[in-house]
């Protein structure tokens, strides 16, 4: 089979492919010659009509342009941004067509308020370190209310501008924050906002400060730096400022558990006082910030030195550091294809005003465009023809378009655009499904007749072709021909591949035009994907406020003998099951006997005036709201024969307003090479489960793949851990590689999710959280108190749901096949955590999460390799030179025998020395029987001083500025897991003994600091500290 990667070469040469894509096929900017075009805005269609949102839009827009410019120092800006006018707004004469711009496509959305971040501005990310995220979320206040936002997030150029390094780059936050339930990042350590945002949407940056996380991985406000002692978590370290307790308006006291500042400890920044100029990724609302951090090397090829006010802090324990191994953000940056080997040097230009194009949406547009040639004879076609009339009678919405075109030796338009506006819309429609087949292969014909057919109605700009085929192209004009006519269409073109022999040239339609690519096996078994493909292409882009938008509970295709019986459930969610309708669909013969038993024990069978059968199908039509619980159904197979009988059943949410669970997923590449995946094997399956924008956590989440070339089917559990594949804890996103590959051509992946386990959870805010693991840091100070109840779990009920994940191909397998090779070492651990330290009996207390064999797969790791020593530099520049914990030192846990994959691991382990001043680092690295390592985790550092207990602070009363706006974000602080404390503090209590030494007390409260610490080894040592 052909290599995808040269097929897309050969059809666009000017696409940008992407290595690793978000949950949804996101727009495509483009950087050329400095200048960022086909930035791709979207306002909801719920969103009341405003044109100040517009009018706003591009006065932001424009700020960050500039912004952005500063800040990567002359070598990018904004040169076009699209804004996507949703259709619920009056139509204007300056609107053009919509092209291929969708809001789920989007990179940013203006929609309504996240209640976990509130009208707080962040990017929803889901890669590693250099991997964009997926789009950037506004609300319209934040947009429209000029003074509410700049008092709380600071210049909006400056925002956009941190949150494009999260966007584009994939860096993430340089700050510490605090996770209600999961873990944390410190906001100390021991020893401007629109281009903010557009670090995290281009570059895939991350945020360089201490933040609470109401979801599930947090990062600490303070570390113990092994040559200064206690520090904030800042970038740069030249970042002035002071330590307070907002909520007890005390001195920091210093936690002898942790050797670190109490929780409620925050760093309060000097906003008139400071000469760092760096970083975006942490305070970007502080007036002196204009750059991204960096590493101290010569970044900059035209000459340009790098300014030492904004030297990377990679000691801060941040996820920034945590996800990308230390490195600043511009060391990301340059290995971003934007900069990579000195691509779009700085050029000096005369503005820096964006183009801004208006565009709107139209109602929906789709030609089914289906293969009737000679090899779609027999159980193809029919199934083909069930498919689609399913398709049309269930699936369709309400006021679309749709019309039908066949091809094989020719093209025919089989039924014009047709408004579904009634039962007999889709009646028509069904009429014309084609039965009979015949003739060759024309896909070229194919494509060009559904351009014809959107014609008819008008601009075709935004409609899309859903394109089915079993077999490779025979005939003229062929695909590479009329390409370039439908790309300048704007057209949108899902495919769906039927069998292993459907040319391989229609996923790469898909992708370059922004379109989703489906791949359905034929062969006999259980397989839904055919299904799945019709309702995906629909469903994924209702953009339809909760309730009102069609859930796909079960999708599920069963082969029976005569007589036999099958007997499946189903749960139905408080939250939804208005419209339900159950389906049954058999391939011939007489029809089987079909039970529906509801929670309340009601029986709906044959007769019941909601049971209706048509030809091969039965549906039923659940009248009013569904009842909330378990259902039941019962096949009975009475034919004389087997028949396969394909099962679905889809809802909408209890009222409109409702917010049912939903679920979507993706694969990270859709094309992977056999002859490379010993050294480049990893492809990771995510799946997003949300209830509107809030993360659904503890589901249970399977992956199926099916493969090439028996259609074997592998199941894959995908975790929110925060681990291997997976970025981040408890945000919804559940993520695993998969490695099992058989043999090269299509593999299809789908994805189940339920509350098998009753562990499933969804989260609550109560009133809004302030501040999230993503969210632009707030400027006010008010935003650093502590709202430990605003945010918790509520367990859910029963349910579950079915979402296609695509499409990926492996390709230029090697002769002999694929070998039963180590696909890998261990995955990198980036959660190593002190959770707890004993000045008393020198021991520190560590914890973090297992890895797998091979990355976050197989069985567990062989060993763990954990090394230790005195000098942060010396551990993170030579992990092999460091210090080995000798198994002598563990006291709890075992590090020659690892837990399984996703399990939390904890040791004890007893340290050489304590004292003043002493502060040890950990890293570790996973390492398989064959003897490959992962690379060493983030670092972890333990204060052994001896600490007093706090003493109690006095009454006070919560810090107010009553003459600054209530910001809208919230810093939320946990402890560890209480389980996890309890043993540790067992543990310890037992080992405890009696030191007969003279213990110099340590003072109580943590004082400012000179706003600077030490220069890392490597960075310019000609800039003078600042003065204390």
């Amino acid at each position: 089979m052909a290599s995808l990667t040269l097929r897309l070469a050969v059809l666009a040469c000017v696409f940008i492919c992407r290595t690793d894509v978000a949950l949804t096929a996101q727009n495509v900017i483009q950087l050329q010659n400095n200048e960022y075009t086909e930035v791709l805005i979207a306002i909801n269609r719920n969103i009341p009509e405003d044109q100040q949102i517009v009018d706003r839009l591009k006065e932001i827009f424009t700020e960050a342009s500039e912004a952005l410019y500063i800040a990567t120092r002359s070598r990018a800006y904004i040169k076009q941004v699209k804004i996507l006018i949703p259709n619920t707004w009056t139509r204007q004469p300056q609107y053009l067509p919509p092209g291929t711009a969708t809001f789920d496509r989007a990179n940013v959305r203006v929609d309504v308020q996240n209640p976990l971040y509130g009208d707080g501005p962040y990017v929803q990310q889901t890669g590693g370190c250099g991997v964009g995220g997926e789009y950037l979320h506004l609300t319209p206040r934040y947009v429209v209310d000029r003074p509410y936002g700049e008092s709380n997030w600071g210049p909006y150029g400056k925002l956009v501008t941190h949150e494009w390094g999260h966007l584009r780059w994939g860096l993430f936050d340089e700050y510490g924050f605090n996770d209600p339930l999961g873990g944390s990042y410190p906001h100390f350590s021991v020893g401007k906002l629109v281009t903010h945002e557009w670090g995290h949407l281009r570059w895939g940056l991350f945020d360089e400060y201490g933040f609470d996380d109401p979801l599930g991985a947090s990062y600490p406000h303070f570390y113990v730096s092994t040559s200064m002692g206690i520090q904030p978590v800042r970038c740069s370290a030249y970042t002035a400022g002071s330590y307070q307790n907002p909520v007890t308006q005390s001195r920091c006291q210093v936690d002898p558990a942790t050797g670190l500042p109490e929780a409620d400890c925050r760093f309060i920044p000097n906003p008139n006082g400071n000469r760092a100029t760096g970083s975006y990724m942490f305070m970007q609302f502080l007036p002196q910030v204009e750059e991204f951090c960096h590493g101290g090397q010569h970044l900059f090829s035209q000459g340009g030195q790098p300014n030492p006010l904004s030297s990377h802090n990679r000691e801060a324990p941040n996820k920034q550091n945590a996800l990308c191994n230390g490195q600043s953000a511009w060391d990301v940056m340059n290995k971003h294809q934007d900069f990579a080997n000195g691509a779009n040097p700085p050029r000096e230009v005369v503005s820096t005003v964006p183009d801004f194009v208006l565009l709107q949406e139209k109602e929906p547009m789709m030609v089914l465009v289906l293969d009737t040639s000679g090899s779609m004879r027999g159980d193809p076609i029919r199934r083909l023809n069930q498919a689609a009339t399913h398709f049309i009678r269930s699936t369709v919405l309400d006021d679309s378009w749709l019309g039908i075109v066949t091809f094989s030796t020719t093209a025919n338009t089989y039924h014009p655009l047709l408004q579904i506006t009634s039962a007999a819309d889709r009646t028509s429609l069904i009429n014309r499904v084609p039965s009979t087949v015949g003739g060759t292969t024309c896909i070229g014909c194919a494509l060009l007749e559904g351009v014809k057919v959107l014609e008819a109605q008008g601009d075709p700009s935004g409609g899309i072709l859903f394109l089915m085929s079993d077999g490779q192209e025979n005939e003229a004009p062929d695909i590479a021909t009329v390409t370039p006519q439908v790309l300048a269409k704007g057209i949108i073109i899902d495919t769906l591949a039927y069998k292993r022999s459907a040319d391989p040239q229609i996923e790469s339609l898909a992708l370059l035009t922004g379109g989703k690519s489906y791949f359905y096996s034929g062969e006999q078994g259980d397989s839904t994907a055919l299904n799945d493909a019709f309702t995906a292409s629909v469903l994924s882009r209702d953009d339809r406020t909760g309730g009102e938008a069609t859930i796909q509970l079960v999708s599920e295709t069963k082969t029976l003998n005569t007589g036999e019986n099958y007997y499946n459930e189903l749960y139905i969610e408080k939250s939804e099951g208005r419209n339900a309708i159950f389906t049954f669909m058999w391939n011939g013969g007489v029809p089987p006997l079909i039970e529906i038993i509801a929670p309340n024990g009601t029986v709906i069978g044959q007769g019941d005036p909601s049971y209706h059968v048509m030809s091969d199908t039965i549906q039923v039509n659940v009248p009013g709201v569904a009842q909330p619980g378990k259902w039941s159904y019962n096949i009975t197979i009475v034919d004389y024969y087997y028949q396969q009988v394909d099962i679905l059943a889809s809802c909408k949410g209890a009222t409109p307003d409702s917010q049912p669970i939903k679920v979507t997923a993706q694969v990270s590449t859709i094309s992977l090479n056999g002859s490379s995946l010993s050294e480049s094997p990893a492809l990771s399956i995510r799946a997003s489960v949300t209830k509107g924008y809030l993360p659904v956590t503890g589901a249970t989440v399977i992956a199926f793949i099916e493969k090439p070339p028996s259609e074997d089917v592998d199941e894959l559990l995908l975790l929110d851990n925060g681990a291997g594949a997976d970025v981040t804890k408890n945000d919804g996103v559940y993520s695993r590689h998969f490695l099992n590959f058989t043999a090269g051509g299509r593999y299809s992946v789908s994805v189940k999710v339920n509350n098998e386990y009753g562990e499933a959870a969804s989260i609550v805010v109560t009133g809004t959280a302030r501040r999230g693991h993503s969210a632009a840091l707030s400027m006010d100070a008010e935003a650093f108190a502590l709202d430990k109840n605003a945010v918790h779990s509520e367990p859910l009920d029963q349910f579950q749901r079915m979402a296609p994940g695509g499409v990926f191909e492996l390709t230029d397998v090697p002769i002999g096949g694929l070998s039963r090779l180590d696909l890998g070492p261990p995955s990198r651990v980036n959660d190593l955590k002190v959770i707890r330290v004993s000045h008393d009996n020198l021991t520190v207390a560590l914890s973090w999460t297992a890895v797998g064999d091979d990355l976050d797969q197989g069985g567990p790791a062989a060993l763990t390799d954990l090394r230790f020593g005195r000098n942060f530099t010396e551990l993170a520049d030579d992990f092999e030179a460091s210090s080995v914990v000798d198994y002598s030192q563990v006291l709890l846990g075992d590090l020659t025998s690892p837990s399984p994959p996703g399990t939390l691991e904890t040791v004890v382990i007893r340290v050489p020395e304590r004292g003043e001043n002493v502060t040890f680092v950990f890293a570790l690295r996973a390492c398989d029987t064959a003897g490959n390592c992962g690379q060493p985790s983030n670092i972890a550092a333990a204060n052994l001083e001896y600490i007093p207990e706090p003493t109690p602070p006095p009454p006070t009363t919560p810090l107010s500025q009553p003459n600054k706006p209530n910001n809208s974000t919230l810093i939320i602080a946990v402890s560890v897991s209480c389980g996890v404390v309890a043993v540790v503090v067992a543990i310890l209590t037992v080992l405890s003994v009696k030191h007969c030494c003279c213990k110099r007390k340590k003072r109580v409260s943590v004082t400012p600091v000179p706003d600077g610490i030490a220069l890392e080894s490597g960075q310019p040592q000609n800039q003078p500290l600042p003065k204390a």
